[in-house]
Protein backbone atom coordinates (compact mmCIF):
# COMPACT_ATOMS: atom_id res chain seq x y z
CA UNK A 1 0.00 0.00 0.00
CA UNK A 2 1.05 3.75 -1.09
CA UNK A 3 -0.28 6.35 0.77
CA UNK A 4 0.68 9.80 0.63
CA UNK A 5 -0.64 13.18 1.68
CA UNK A 6 2.01 15.41 0.28
CA UNK A 7 3.58 15.69 3.83
CA UNK A 8 6.85 14.71 2.20
CA UNK A 9 8.41 16.98 -0.18
CA UNK A 10 10.54 14.40 -1.08
CA UNK A 11 8.78 11.59 -1.17
CA UNK A 12 5.29 12.43 -1.76
CA UNK A 13 6.12 12.70 -5.57
CA UNK A 14 4.89 10.97 -8.87
CA UNK A 15 8.70 10.14 -10.02
CA UNK A 16 9.15 8.64 -6.31
CA UNK A 17 8.18 4.70 -6.23
CA UNK A 18 7.86 3.71 -9.73
CA UNK A 19 10.60 0.76 -9.33
CA UNK A 20 8.63 -1.16 -6.34
CA UNK A 21 5.18 -0.52 -8.09
CA UNK A 22 6.68 -2.12 -11.10
CA UNK A 23 8.03 -5.32 -9.16
CA UNK A 24 5.37 -5.58 -7.27
CA UNK A 25 2.62 -5.64 -10.07
CA UNK A 26 5.12 -7.64 -12.53
CA UNK A 27 5.62 -10.36 -9.97
CA UNK A 28 1.44 -10.74 -10.03
CA UNK A 29 1.61 -9.28 -6.84
CA UNK A 30 -1.43 -6.09 -5.04
CA UNK A 31 -0.26 -3.03 -5.22
CA UNK A 32 -3.00 0.21 -3.53
CA UNK A 33 -2.53 3.60 -3.60
CA UNK A 34 -4.48 5.93 -0.92
CA UNK A 35 -4.21 10.12 -1.67
CA UNK A 36 -5.92 12.96 -1.55
CA UNK A 37 -4.58 13.83 -4.70
CA UNK A 38 -3.71 10.95 -6.58
CA UNK A 39 -1.73 12.46 -9.32
CA UNK A 40 0.03 14.80 -7.62
CA UNK A 41 1.48 12.37 -4.86
CA UNK A 42 1.02 8.63 -6.05
CA UNK A 43 3.80 7.25 -8.51
CA UNK A 44 3.06 7.98 -11.82
CA UNK A 45 3.27 3.58 -12.71
CA UNK A 46 0.18 3.17 -10.39
CA UNK A 47 -1.87 5.61 -11.25
CA UNK A 48 -1.27 4.58 -15.04
CA UNK A 49 -1.42 1.15 -14.65
CA UNK A 50 -4.21 1.07 -11.92
CA UNK A 51 -7.00 -1.39 -12.67
CA UNK A 52 -9.92 0.07 -10.58
CA UNK A 53 -10.33 3.66 -9.05
CA UNK A 54 -11.85 4.28 -5.95
CA UNK A 55 -13.00 8.12 -5.12
CA UNK A 56 -14.52 8.47 -1.51
CA UNK A 57 -16.67 11.74 -2.06
CA UNK A 58 -18.54 13.33 0.85
CA UNK A 59 -21.39 10.65 1.43
CA UNK A 60 -24.57 11.91 0.51
CA UNK A 61 -27.94 12.34 2.35
CA UNK A 62 -29.26 8.75 1.55
CA UNK A 63 -26.27 7.20 2.86
CA UNK A 64 -26.41 9.29 5.97
CA UNK A 65 -30.35 8.37 6.84
CA UNK A 66 -29.16 4.73 6.38
CA UNK A 67 -26.06 4.98 8.60
CA UNK A 68 -28.73 6.56 11.28
CA UNK A 69 -31.26 4.22 10.71
CA UNK A 70 -28.45 1.25 11.48
CA UNK A 71 -26.79 3.35 14.72
CA UNK A 72 -30.07 4.62 16.31
CA UNK A 73 -32.76 2.51 14.36
CA UNK A 74 -34.72 4.69 13.22
CA UNK A 75 -34.42 7.10 10.25
CA UNK A 76 -34.15 10.43 10.32
CA UNK A 77 -38.03 12.55 9.05
CA UNK A 78 -35.79 15.70 7.05
CA UNK A 79 -32.32 16.13 6.16
CA UNK A 80 -30.92 19.36 5.16
CA UNK A 81 -29.37 19.40 1.92
CA UNK A 82 -25.86 18.12 1.79
CA UNK A 83 -25.66 17.70 5.26
CA UNK A 84 -22.86 15.71 5.61
CA UNK A 85 -20.65 18.55 3.81
CA UNK A 86 -16.98 19.70 4.79
CA UNK A 87 -17.31 16.70 7.53
CA UNK A 88 -14.78 13.76 7.62
CA UNK A 89 -15.23 10.24 9.05
CA UNK A 90 -14.79 10.73 12.36
CA UNK A 91 -16.73 13.70 12.48
CA UNK A 92 -19.82 11.76 11.28
CA UNK A 93 -19.14 9.01 13.89
CA UNK A 94 -18.80 11.55 16.61
CA UNK A 95 -22.25 13.00 15.15
CA UNK A 96 -24.36 9.78 15.14
CA UNK A 97 -24.29 8.49 18.10
CA UNK A 98 -25.61 5.09 19.74
CA UNK A 99 -28.63 5.95 22.40
CA UNK A 100 -29.46 9.21 20.37
CA UNK A 101 -33.01 9.88 18.52
CA UNK A 102 -32.14 11.06 14.73
CA UNK A 103 -33.25 14.42 15.47
CA UNK A 104 -30.08 14.53 17.65
CA UNK A 105 -28.04 13.51 15.20
CA UNK A 106 -28.87 15.70 12.77
CA UNK A 107 -28.75 18.41 14.58
CA UNK A 108 -25.31 17.65 15.64
CA UNK A 109 -24.47 17.17 12.02
CA UNK A 110 -26.00 20.59 11.08
CA UNK A 111 -23.42 22.19 13.65
CA UNK A 112 -20.86 20.84 13.14
CA UNK A 113 -20.57 21.47 9.21
CA UNK A 114 -21.72 25.18 9.98
CA UNK A 115 -18.71 25.44 11.98
CA UNK A 116 -16.36 23.72 9.71
CA UNK A 117 -17.83 24.88 6.50
CA UNK A 118 -16.00 27.67 5.15
CA UNK A 119 -18.49 28.96 2.81
CA UNK A 120 -20.09 32.54 2.92
CA UNK A 121 -24.27 31.89 3.37
CA UNK A 122 -25.26 35.22 2.61
CA UNK A 123 -25.55 35.64 -1.18
CA UNK A 124 -28.86 37.61 -1.20
CA UNK A 125 -27.81 41.16 -1.63
CA UNK A 126 -26.26 40.22 -4.94
CA UNK A 127 -28.09 40.09 -8.56
CA UNK A 128 -27.40 37.12 -10.82
CA UNK A 129 -25.06 37.13 -13.33
CA UNK A 130 -27.47 37.59 -16.36
CA UNK A 131 -28.67 41.00 -14.40
CA UNK A 132 -25.11 42.63 -13.57
CA UNK A 133 -24.19 45.62 -15.37
CA UNK A 134 -20.25 46.74 -16.16
CA UNK A 135 -18.74 43.36 -16.54
CA UNK A 136 -18.49 42.89 -20.15
CA UNK A 137 -16.30 40.30 -20.86
CA UNK A 138 -17.21 38.28 -17.45
CA UNK A 139 -20.29 38.41 -18.34
CA UNK A 140 -20.25 36.37 -21.10
CA UNK A 141 -17.76 33.91 -19.65
CA UNK A 142 -19.97 33.49 -16.44
CA UNK A 143 -23.02 32.71 -18.46
CA UNK A 144 -21.69 30.15 -20.37
CA UNK A 145 -20.53 28.58 -17.32
CA UNK A 146 -24.05 28.71 -16.11
CA UNK A 147 -25.30 27.31 -19.47
CA UNK A 148 -22.36 24.26 -18.89
CA UNK A 149 -22.70 23.26 -15.12
CA UNK A 150 -26.66 23.11 -15.94
CA UNK A 151 -25.49 20.56 -19.05
CA UNK A 152 -22.83 18.69 -16.22
CA UNK A 153 -25.92 18.67 -13.66
CA UNK A 154 -28.63 17.20 -16.69
CA UNK A 155 -25.43 14.37 -17.55
CA UNK A 156 -24.88 15.83 -21.10
CA UNK A 157 -21.27 17.39 -19.76
CA UNK A 158 -18.28 16.39 -17.91
CA UNK A 159 -17.18 18.45 -15.59
CA UNK A 160 -13.63 18.43 -16.91
CA UNK A 161 -14.39 19.89 -20.41
CA UNK A 162 -16.07 22.90 -18.35
CA UNK A 163 -14.16 26.11 -18.23
CA UNK A 164 -14.42 27.01 -15.10
CA UNK A 165 -11.52 28.83 -13.81
CA UNK A 166 -10.16 32.52 -14.68
CA UNK A 167 -8.98 35.81 -13.43
CA UNK A 168 -10.93 38.96 -13.27
CA UNK A 169 -8.54 41.94 -13.50
CA UNK A 170 -9.35 45.92 -12.93
CA UNK A 171 -8.63 48.50 -11.41
CA UNK A 172 -9.50 48.69 -7.29
CA UNK A 173 -13.52 48.53 -6.43
CA UNK A 174 -14.73 47.80 -9.73
CA UNK A 175 -16.55 45.11 -8.03
CA UNK A 176 -14.51 41.78 -8.46
CA UNK A 177 -15.50 40.32 -5.24
CA UNK A 178 -19.20 40.97 -5.96
CA UNK A 179 -19.06 39.49 -9.34
CA UNK A 180 -17.73 36.27 -7.82
CA UNK A 181 -20.29 36.41 -5.55
CA UNK A 182 -22.88 36.35 -7.99
CA UNK A 183 -21.52 33.74 -10.12
CA UNK A 184 -21.88 30.85 -6.75
CA UNK A 185 -25.00 32.63 -6.64
CA UNK A 186 -26.18 32.09 -10.08
CA UNK A 187 -24.37 28.61 -9.89
CA UNK A 188 -26.41 27.67 -6.86
CA UNK A 189 -22.90 26.67 -5.39
CA UNK A 190 -20.52 27.80 -2.10
CA UNK A 191 -19.17 30.49 -2.19
CA UNK A 192 -15.46 30.53 -1.06
CA UNK A 193 -13.31 33.41 -0.96
CA UNK A 194 -9.93 33.15 0.91
CA UNK A 195 -6.62 35.93 -0.39
CA UNK A 196 -3.22 35.25 -0.62
CA UNK A 197 -2.50 37.83 2.34
CA UNK A 198 -4.99 35.07 4.00
CA UNK A 199 -2.33 32.50 3.57
CA UNK A 200 0.27 34.17 5.09
CA UNK A 201 -1.10 35.67 7.77
CA UNK A 202 -2.43 32.61 9.26
CA UNK A 203 0.88 30.93 9.33
CA UNK A 204 4.26 32.32 10.61
CA UNK A 205 5.12 32.53 6.95
CA UNK A 206 7.65 29.38 6.52
CA UNK A 207 7.82 27.56 3.49
CA UNK A 208 6.45 24.27 4.98
CA UNK A 209 3.27 25.66 6.58
CA UNK A 210 2.27 27.84 3.70
CA UNK A 211 2.48 24.56 0.99
CA UNK A 212 0.09 22.85 3.88
CA UNK A 213 -2.00 25.73 4.73
CA UNK A 214 -2.79 25.60 0.32
CA UNK A 215 -3.09 22.04 0.18
CA UNK A 216 -5.80 22.39 3.56
CA UNK A 217 -7.40 25.09 1.94
CA UNK A 218 -7.73 23.52 -1.61
CA UNK A 219 -9.41 20.11 0.48
CA UNK A 220 -11.23 22.36 2.14
CA UNK A 221 -13.22 23.99 -0.14
CA UNK A 222 -13.37 20.76 -2.57
CA UNK A 223 -15.23 19.75 0.52
CA UNK A 224 -17.88 21.81 0.39
CA UNK A 225 -17.75 21.87 -3.35
CA UNK A 226 -19.12 22.35 -5.93
CA UNK A 227 -18.18 25.46 -4.55
CA UNK A 228 -16.85 29.17 -6.62
CA UNK A 229 -13.67 29.76 -5.07
CA UNK A 230 -12.30 33.19 -5.16
CA UNK A 231 -8.50 33.55 -4.84
CA UNK A 232 -8.22 37.52 -3.89
CA UNK A 233 -5.23 39.71 -4.52
CA UNK A 234 -3.81 37.08 -6.40
CA UNK A 235 -0.81 39.64 -7.38
CA UNK A 236 0.50 39.06 -3.85
CA UNK A 237 2.24 35.67 -5.58
CA UNK A 238 5.15 37.62 -7.30
CA UNK A 239 6.43 36.54 -10.65
CA UNK A 240 9.37 34.74 -11.03
CA UNK A 241 10.74 36.13 -13.99
CA UNK A 242 11.01 39.04 -11.59
CA UNK A 243 12.36 37.66 -8.80
CA UNK A 244 16.08 38.50 -7.39
CA UNK A 245 18.63 35.78 -5.88
CA UNK A 246 18.15 37.07 -2.43
CA UNK A 247 14.35 36.01 -2.67
CA UNK A 248 13.93 33.48 -5.56
CA UNK A 249 15.12 30.46 -2.83
CA UNK A 250 11.87 31.41 -0.97
CA UNK A 251 9.46 31.88 -3.16
CA UNK A 252 9.88 29.89 -6.64
CA UNK A 253 9.29 26.35 -4.43
CA UNK A 254 5.91 27.93 -3.23
CA UNK A 255 4.93 29.31 -6.27
CA UNK A 256 5.57 25.58 -7.89
CA UNK A 257 3.81 24.01 -5.39
CA UNK A 258 0.55 26.68 -5.89
CA UNK A 259 0.95 25.76 -9.45
CA UNK A 260 0.51 21.69 -8.90
CA UNK A 261 -1.76 22.62 -6.59
CA UNK A 262 -4.11 24.13 -8.68
CA UNK A 263 -3.59 21.83 -11.93
CA UNK A 264 -5.13 19.36 -9.16
CA UNK A 265 -8.02 21.64 -8.65
CA UNK A 266 -9.05 22.75 -12.18
CA UNK A 267 -7.91 19.59 -14.04
CA UNK A 268 -9.91 16.36 -14.14
CA UNK A 269 -12.89 15.40 -12.52
CA UNK A 270 -11.76 15.39 -8.94
CA UNK A 271 -12.77 18.26 -6.89
CA UNK A 272 -15.69 20.21 -8.55
CA UNK A 273 -14.77 23.87 -7.98
CA UNK A 274 -14.59 26.55 -9.94
CA UNK A 275 -11.57 29.26 -9.53
CA UNK A 276 -12.24 32.93 -9.60
CA UNK A 277 -8.57 34.97 -9.66
CA UNK A 278 -8.71 38.38 -8.45
CA UNK A 279 -6.43 41.06 -8.96
CA UNK A 280 -5.92 45.04 -9.26
CA UNK A 281 -2.21 44.12 -11.02
CA UNK A 282 -2.48 41.77 -13.98
CA UNK A 283 0.70 42.03 -15.12
CA UNK A 284 2.45 41.10 -11.83
CA UNK A 285 0.81 37.66 -12.92
CA UNK A 286 3.55 34.80 -13.03
CA UNK A 287 2.80 33.43 -16.72
CA UNK A 288 2.48 30.22 -15.50
CA UNK A 289 -0.42 31.15 -13.60
CA UNK A 290 -2.47 31.80 -16.23
CA UNK A 291 -2.12 29.36 -18.69
CA UNK A 292 -4.55 27.22 -20.01
CA UNK A 293 -5.05 24.51 -17.76
CA UNK A 294 -4.75 26.38 -14.46
CA UNK A 295 -6.54 29.85 -13.91
CA UNK A 296 -6.85 30.00 -18.22
CA UNK A 297 -6.78 33.74 -18.98
CA UNK A 298 -7.23 37.09 -17.98
CA UNK A 299 -10.43 39.03 -18.06
CA UNK A 300 -10.03 42.65 -18.10
CA UNK A 301 -13.01 45.08 -16.64
CA UNK A 302 -13.47 48.67 -18.01
CA UNK A 303 -14.55 51.30 -15.78
CA UNK A 304 -18.50 51.35 -16.10
CA UNK A 305 -20.09 53.50 -19.21
CA UNK A 306 -23.21 55.51 -18.81
CA UNK A 307 -25.61 53.03 -19.06
CA UNK A 308 -23.17 50.60 -16.85
CA UNK A 309 -23.98 53.43 -14.11
CA UNK A 310 -27.17 53.13 -14.64
CA UNK A 311 -27.73 50.18 -14.33
CA UNK A 312 -25.59 49.72 -11.26
CA UNK A 313 -27.60 53.04 -9.85
CA UNK A 314 -30.89 51.28 -10.17
CA UNK A 315 -29.68 48.21 -8.37
CA UNK A 316 -28.76 49.83 -5.32
CA UNK A 317 -31.71 52.11 -5.68
CA UNK A 318 -34.11 49.45 -5.35
CA UNK A 319 -37.39 51.43 -5.14
CA UNK A 320 -36.23 55.06 -4.70
CA UNK A 321 -36.62 56.97 -7.60
CA UNK A 322 -38.69 54.26 -8.95
CA UNK A 323 -39.19 55.99 -12.43
CA UNK A 324 -37.35 58.99 -12.93
CA UNK A 325 -34.94 58.39 -15.86
CA UNK A 326 -31.36 57.91 -14.89
CA UNK A 327 -29.05 58.62 -17.78
CA UNK A 328 -28.18 61.97 -17.14
CA UNK A 329 -27.04 61.30 -13.81
CA UNK A 330 -25.36 57.96 -14.92
CA UNK A 331 -23.65 60.07 -17.58
CA UNK A 332 -22.26 62.42 -14.84
CA UNK A 333 -21.18 59.18 -13.04
CA UNK A 334 -19.92 57.61 -16.15
CA UNK A 335 -16.25 55.85 -15.32
CA UNK A 336 -17.22 55.54 -11.72
CA UNK A 337 -16.15 52.22 -9.43
CA UNK A 338 -19.11 50.13 -8.51
CA UNK A 339 -18.13 51.33 -5.32
CA UNK A 340 -18.32 54.99 -5.26
CA UNK A 341 -21.77 54.66 -7.18
CA UNK A 342 -23.03 52.56 -4.31
CA UNK A 343 -22.00 55.04 -1.74
CA UNK A 344 -23.63 57.19 -3.73
CA UNK A 345 -26.68 55.91 -3.14
CA UNK A 346 -26.51 55.25 0.65
CA UNK A 347 -25.41 59.17 1.51
CA UNK A 348 -28.23 59.79 -0.92
CA UNK A 349 -30.27 57.77 1.12
CA UNK A 350 -28.93 59.53 4.51
CA UNK A 351 -29.66 62.79 3.16
CA UNK A 352 -33.43 61.86 2.74
CA UNK A 353 -33.34 60.32 6.26
CA UNK A 354 -32.18 63.74 7.79
CA UNK A 355 -34.39 65.37 5.94
CA UNK A 356 -37.34 62.81 7.15
CA UNK A 357 -38.63 62.69 3.65
CA UNK A 358 -38.24 60.40 0.26
CA UNK A 359 -35.20 60.44 -1.61
CA UNK A 360 -34.95 62.88 -4.58
CA UNK A 361 -33.07 63.22 -7.57
CA UNK A 362 -31.05 66.12 -6.40
CA UNK A 363 -30.06 64.39 -3.03
CA UNK A 364 -27.97 61.53 -5.76
CA UNK A 365 -26.92 64.62 -8.28
CA UNK A 366 -25.39 66.55 -4.72
CA UNK A 367 -23.40 63.17 -3.99
CA UNK A 368 -22.21 62.48 -7.62
CA UNK A 369 -21.30 65.87 -8.39
CA UNK A 370 -20.34 68.27 -5.69
CA UNK A 371 -21.40 71.81 -6.28
CA UNK A 372 -19.55 74.45 -8.51
CA UNK A 373 -17.76 76.85 -6.86
CA UNK A 374 -16.84 78.72 -9.82
CA UNK A 375 -17.72 82.22 -10.18
CA UNK A 376 -20.61 82.13 -12.68
CA UNK A 377 -19.18 84.33 -15.07
CA UNK A 378 -16.49 81.38 -15.69
CA UNK A 379 -19.21 78.60 -15.56
CA UNK A 380 -20.66 80.38 -18.50
CA UNK A 381 -17.65 80.79 -20.17
CA UNK A 382 -16.93 77.15 -19.97
CA UNK A 383 -20.28 76.10 -21.00
CA UNK A 384 -19.92 78.37 -24.41
CA UNK A 385 -16.56 76.64 -25.22
CA UNK A 386 -18.15 73.38 -24.79
CA UNK A 387 -21.34 74.47 -26.75
CA UNK A 388 -19.10 75.94 -29.53
CA UNK A 389 -18.03 72.68 -29.93
CA UNK A 390 -20.80 70.39 -29.94
CA UNK A 391 -23.03 72.80 -32.40
CA UNK A 392 -20.62 72.64 -35.33
CA UNK A 393 -19.61 69.20 -34.29
CA UNK A 394 -23.63 68.41 -35.06
CA UNK A 395 -23.93 70.85 -37.88
CA UNK A 396 -21.18 70.03 -40.03
CA UNK A 397 -22.14 66.64 -39.40
CA UNK A 398 -18.59 65.97 -38.20
CA UNK A 399 -19.50 63.90 -35.30
CA UNK A 400 -22.57 62.70 -33.33
CA UNK A 401 -22.33 64.43 -29.64
CA UNK A 402 -23.04 61.75 -26.80
CA UNK A 403 -23.04 64.46 -24.29
CA UNK A 404 -21.23 67.55 -23.29
CA UNK A 405 -20.62 69.18 -19.83
CA UNK A 406 -18.80 71.65 -17.72
CA UNK A 407 -18.85 69.24 -14.37
CA UNK A 408 -14.94 70.70 -13.25
CA UNK A 409 -12.10 67.32 -13.48
CA UNK A 410 -8.24 68.02 -12.37
CA UNK A 411 -7.06 68.37 -15.98
CA UNK A 412 -10.67 70.01 -17.61
CA UNK A 413 -12.88 72.56 -16.99
CA UNK A 414 -14.98 70.94 -19.04
CA UNK A 415 -15.47 68.25 -21.64
CA UNK A 416 -17.65 66.43 -24.74
CA UNK A 417 -18.09 63.49 -26.04
CA UNK A 418 -18.48 62.56 -29.41
CA UNK A 419 -18.45 59.71 -31.91
CA UNK A 420 -17.04 61.09 -35.47
CA UNK A 421 -18.93 60.78 -38.11
CA UNK A 422 -15.89 60.46 -40.71
CA UNK A 423 -15.17 57.02 -42.79
CA UNK A 424 -12.25 54.87 -41.86
CA UNK A 425 -9.97 57.32 -44.57
CA UNK A 426 -10.79 60.47 -44.12
CA UNK A 427 -10.24 62.78 -46.68
CA UNK A 428 -8.37 66.37 -45.93
CA UNK A 429 -11.95 68.14 -46.14
CA UNK A 430 -12.81 65.83 -43.54
CA UNK A 431 -10.08 66.16 -41.11
CA UNK A 432 -10.08 70.20 -41.53
CA UNK A 433 -13.79 70.41 -40.79
CA UNK A 434 -12.79 68.11 -37.65
CA UNK A 435 -10.09 70.73 -36.34
CA UNK A 436 -12.65 73.33 -37.02
CA UNK A 437 -14.77 71.84 -34.78
CA UNK A 438 -11.95 71.70 -32.49
CA UNK A 439 -10.60 74.96 -33.02
CA UNK A 440 -14.26 76.24 -32.16
CA UNK A 441 -14.31 76.48 -28.49
CA UNK A 442 -11.57 78.86 -28.73
CA UNK A 443 -13.22 81.36 -31.41
CA UNK A 444 -16.38 81.38 -28.38
CA UNK A 445 -13.64 82.20 -26.06
CA UNK A 446 -12.53 85.26 -28.14
CA UNK A 447 -15.91 86.03 -29.60
CA UNK A 448 -17.49 86.59 -25.41
CA UNK A 449 -14.48 87.90 -23.60
CA UNK A 450 -11.21 87.07 -24.29
CA UNK A 451 -8.97 84.24 -24.92
CA UNK A 452 -7.48 82.21 -22.11
CA UNK A 453 -4.72 79.53 -21.67
CA UNK A 454 -7.55 76.98 -21.56
CA UNK A 455 -7.70 75.22 -25.00
CA UNK A 456 -3.66 74.65 -25.07
CA UNK A 457 -1.32 73.52 -22.73
CA UNK A 458 -0.76 69.87 -23.51
CA UNK A 459 -1.05 67.24 -26.29
CA UNK A 460 -4.65 66.45 -25.88
CA UNK A 461 -5.64 70.15 -25.97
CA UNK A 462 -7.66 71.58 -28.33
CA UNK A 463 -4.54 73.67 -29.61
CA UNK A 464 -2.56 70.27 -29.49
CA UNK A 465 -5.25 67.73 -31.23
CA UNK A 466 -5.78 70.37 -33.86
CA UNK A 467 -1.98 70.75 -34.79
CA UNK A 468 -0.81 67.05 -34.49
CA UNK A 469 -3.58 66.25 -36.87
CA UNK A 470 -2.85 69.27 -39.41
CA UNK A 471 0.67 68.32 -38.95
CA UNK A 472 -0.27 64.56 -39.81
CA UNK A 473 -1.88 65.45 -43.11
CA UNK A 474 1.33 67.18 -44.28
CA UNK A 475 3.76 64.63 -42.55
CA UNK A 476 2.33 61.50 -42.67
CA UNK A 477 -0.97 60.99 -44.33
CA UNK A 478 -0.32 62.07 -47.71
CA UNK A 479 -2.63 64.53 -47.35
CA UNK A 480 -0.37 68.25 -47.64
CA UNK A 481 0.33 68.51 -51.16
CA UNK A 482 3.34 65.65 -51.26
CA UNK A 483 3.53 62.24 -50.76
CA UNK A 484 6.47 62.36 -48.83
CA UNK A 485 6.21 60.32 -45.39
CA UNK A 486 8.43 62.61 -43.23
CA UNK A 487 7.29 60.88 -39.30
CA UNK A 488 4.61 58.92 -37.99
CA UNK A 489 1.57 59.83 -36.82
CA UNK A 490 3.03 60.16 -33.28
CA UNK A 491 6.05 61.79 -34.36
CA UNK A 492 4.02 64.94 -36.01
CA UNK A 493 4.04 67.05 -33.17
CA UNK A 494 7.89 66.51 -32.53
CA UNK A 495 8.76 67.57 -36.04
CA UNK A 496 6.32 70.71 -35.81
CA UNK A 497 8.93 71.54 -32.66
CA UNK A 498 12.38 70.67 -34.65
CA UNK A 499 11.36 72.27 -38.37
CA UNK A 500 10.81 75.65 -38.59
CA UNK A 501 9.63 75.51 -42.17
CA UNK A 502 7.25 72.74 -41.27
CA UNK A 503 6.42 74.80 -38.48
CA UNK A 504 4.77 77.52 -40.67
CA UNK A 505 3.00 75.14 -42.94
CA UNK A 506 1.00 73.92 -40.14
CA UNK A 507 0.56 77.79 -39.15
CA UNK A 508 -0.60 78.51 -41.68
CA UNK A 509 -3.52 75.90 -41.64
CA UNK A 510 -4.55 76.12 -38.62
CA UNK A 511 -4.93 80.01 -39.13
CA UNK A 512 -7.23 79.58 -41.67
CA UNK A 513 -9.24 76.87 -40.25
CA UNK A 514 -8.79 79.39 -37.36
CA UNK A 515 -10.81 81.65 -39.44
CA UNK A 516 -13.19 79.49 -40.75
CA UNK A 517 -14.07 78.27 -36.46
CA UNK A 518 -14.23 82.27 -35.93
CA UNK A 519 -17.11 82.60 -38.68
CA UNK A 520 -18.79 80.03 -37.66
CA UNK A 521 -19.21 80.26 -34.52
CA UNK A 522 -20.35 84.39 -35.75
CA UNK A 523 -22.73 83.07 -37.78
CA UNK A 524 -24.28 80.34 -34.79
CA UNK A 525 -23.68 83.09 -32.06
CA UNK A 526 -27.63 82.95 -30.70
CA UNK A 527 -28.05 79.17 -30.75
CA UNK A 528 -24.49 78.61 -28.99
CA UNK A 529 -25.44 80.68 -26.55
CA UNK A 530 -28.76 79.28 -26.11
CA UNK A 531 -27.27 76.10 -25.64
CA UNK A 532 -24.65 77.57 -23.32
CA UNK A 533 -26.86 78.98 -20.88
CA UNK A 534 -29.03 75.61 -20.54
CA UNK A 535 -25.65 73.66 -20.11
CA UNK A 536 -24.76 75.95 -17.29
CA UNK A 537 -28.36 75.07 -15.26
CA UNK A 538 -27.77 71.75 -15.86
CA UNK A 539 -24.20 70.98 -16.17
CA UNK A 540 -24.60 68.46 -18.66
CA UNK A 541 -26.93 68.08 -21.39
CA UNK A 542 -26.94 64.61 -23.48
CA UNK A 543 -26.89 64.29 -27.38
CA UNK A 544 -30.53 63.83 -27.90
CA UNK A 545 -31.28 67.04 -25.53
CA UNK A 546 -28.61 69.10 -27.95
CA UNK A 547 -29.95 67.78 -31.39
CA UNK A 548 -33.63 69.17 -29.52
CA UNK A 549 -32.19 72.83 -29.50
CA UNK A 550 -30.72 72.60 -32.61
CA UNK A 551 -33.60 71.38 -34.20
CA UNK A 552 -36.14 74.49 -32.36
CA UNK A 553 -33.66 76.97 -33.78
CA UNK A 554 -35.07 79.91 -35.15
CA UNK A 555 -34.18 80.06 -38.67
CA UNK A 556 -32.42 83.21 -38.14
CA UNK A 557 -29.59 81.53 -35.31
CA UNK A 558 -27.91 79.43 -38.04
CA UNK A 559 -26.72 79.88 -41.48
CA UNK A 560 -27.00 77.09 -44.54
CA UNK A 561 -24.01 75.14 -44.53
CA UNK A 562 -22.83 72.27 -46.26
CA UNK A 563 -22.08 69.03 -44.22
CA UNK A 564 -18.54 69.33 -44.76
CA UNK A 565 -16.97 72.99 -44.71
CA UNK A 566 -14.14 72.75 -46.63
CA UNK A 567 -13.28 71.69 -50.38
CA UNK A 568 -9.53 70.04 -49.50
CA UNK A 569 -6.18 70.28 -51.24
CA UNK A 570 -3.03 71.72 -50.51
CA UNK A 571 -3.79 74.44 -47.74
CA UNK A 572 -0.21 74.55 -46.86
Amino acid sequence: MVARNGASRLQDRPEVGNEDVARHLGSNHNVGGISQAPERYLPSALIAGADIRIEITTPTNQTISQVILRVTGRRPRRLPPRVASGLGFHDLCAAIRTESSPGECVRRLTAMTRSRSMADPDLGDVPHVRDLHGYQGAQEWAVKLIDDVQAWREGRLQWSQIDRAVVIASDPGLGKTTFARSVAKSLGMNFVPTSIAHWFSSTDGYLNEIVKFVDKLLAQAAANGPAVLLLDELDGLPRRATLGSRNKDYWTPIIGHILLALDSAVSGDAGKLVIIGATNHAASLDEALIRPGRLNRVIHLARPDAAAVAGILRQHLNEDLRGFDLSGLATLGAGSTGAEIAGWVKAARRTARIAERPMIAADLMAEIVPPDGRPPGEILATARHEAAHAVLSEILQVSEVSYLSIIASKSMAGSMRARLLCSASPTRAELDAYVVTVLSGRAADEMWGGVSAGAGGHPSSDLGIATRTVASCHASLGLGGTLVMRATDEEALTLVKTDAAFRAIVESDLAKLYLEAQTLVAAHASLIDRVAHVLARQRIIDGPTLRMLIADAAPGDACSVSPILLTGGNHG
